[in-house]
């Protein structure tokens, strides 16, 4: 009896991780994009930190690329096994990741957060399809998409947190808008006001966003 319940078990534990071994290319494309440029991006801009920090900017070229060849290594030793393990990886280091491609996404864009939407949309599909591989329920993968658009949005918040706070110390309140169609000078209650606005339009579509793209990529996956 005890030899039948482990073979059921271990029969279980085995069609689990024969679908994970069966991502389409594609999807393994795109994970290995995600999990594969961040090491790249942290050692290029640890060494640049360094390089500013302790060397004085000498030698940056030097920094940079001694960055690039750690980076890919890790990427060379480590990544094919994160991305066989995507779907089984702890919530807080995936959401720690996500929190730094959003810092990053925003540097990179100059303080507009429009590449905070794919970020979201990506995470909203990673839910959809992790929920696929492990066989949840629909009311698994309810809290999930809910669970995964919540922590989007309030990502989003931190990311309009940031902006605000950028904008004033870039001295934007005073600043005067010009165009052909409009103009206006960002006093204190129109700055705010267009913070609080813009800001809750964005967090909103942002949760939107990841909650649909989530429930097509599960659609799609059935």
């Amino acid at each position: 009896m005890l030899d039948a319940g482990c073979s059921i078990l271990n029969a279980r534990y085995a069609a689990r991780f024969t679908r994970y071994e069966k991502m389409s290319k594609i999807e393994s494309l795109i994970l290995g994009m995600f999990f594969g440029f961040l090491p790249v991006l942290f050692c290029v801009a640890a060494a640049g930190f360094i390089n500013v920090v302790f060397l004085e900017e000498k030698g940056i070229a030097y920094c940079t690329l001694g960055g690039l060849c750690v980076g890919l290594i890790i990427d060379i030793v480590f990544l094919k096994r994160w991305v066989k393990k995507a779907y089984q990886m702890n919530s807080k280091i995936l959401a720690a990741l996500y929190i730094f491609y959003s810092i990053g996404v925003l540097g990179f864009c100059m303080g507009i957060p429009i590449l905070e939407f794919p970020l979201g949309m990506a995470a909203g599909a990673y839910a959809a399809r992790k929920i696929y591989h492990t066989k949840a329920g629909p009311e698994k993968f309810k809290r999930s998409v809910k669970k995964m658009s919540i922590f989007a949005a309030a990502v989003m918040v931190l990311i309009c947190c940031l902006i605000t706070l950028w904008a004033i110390a870039g001295q934007m309140i005073g600043y005067r808008f010009e165009t052909p169609w409009l103009s206006f000078t960002f006093t204190v209650p129109v700055f705010f006001a267009v913070v609080l606005i813009g800001g809750a339009g964005l967090v909103l579509l942002q949760y939107w966003l990841t909650s649909i793209t989530a429930k097509l990529a599960f659609k799609l996956s059935r």
